[in-house]
């Protein structure tokens, strides 16, 4: 994980690393949409109350299949995915899984904060949460893989916040 400053924001930039089980894999196969979502919380601590809320930022994919053209494709918004279809993200189509799942493992230049949020003489922490959205899903879907550990893909981790020059 990278973490940059450039101009007048706060950028990151990371690859996760995970196996898609072959459950999910199967489910995609036969045209389940698979959510995935990136949460970044920075916060910044104090010694007499909770910790404040510096800034907020979400990414959120949407990984499917298309089997007319035989073809995996990926659309990258910053906010949830609407039923309708309707809002911007940005879409790429990918001739295999593993190239598809490339471009969910990787976040590139993902811009979390404005540079005025960040102090470097305090002390700040990042959160941050990858995880498949299950609220997405299909209603069957959502009460079958509630017990399942193959639909549970997630994962979090908080540092403290440090630029890299």
């Amino acid at each position: 994980m990278k973490l940059e400053r450039q101009d007048a924001a706060l950028y990151m930039s990371a690859n996760w690393r995970f196996e898609l089980p072959a459950t999910l894999e199967d489910a995609l196969m036969k045209g389940i949409t698979l959510y995935f979502v990136t949460e970044v919380e920075i916060n910044q601590e104090r010694w007499y109350v909770y910790n404040q809320r510096v800034a907020q930022a979400e990414r959120h994919v949407r990984l499917f299949y298309q089997p007319l053209t035989r073809r995996w494709r990926v659309n990258i918004s910053p906010q949830p995915f609407n039923v309708s279809g309707l809002g911007m993200s940005l879409g790429q189509s990918y001739d295999s899984i593993d190239e598809a799942m490339g471009a969910v493992h990787r976040l590139v230049q993902f811009r979390i904060a404005n540079a005025a949020d960040y102090n470097p003489d305090a002390k700040q922490t990042i959160s941050i949460n990858f995880k498949l959205d299950l609220k997405q899903l299909p209603r069957p879907l959502q009460i079958g893989a509630a017990g399942q550990s193959d639909w549970n893909i997630s994962f979090s981790k908080t540092q403290r916040l440090e630029l890299t020059p």
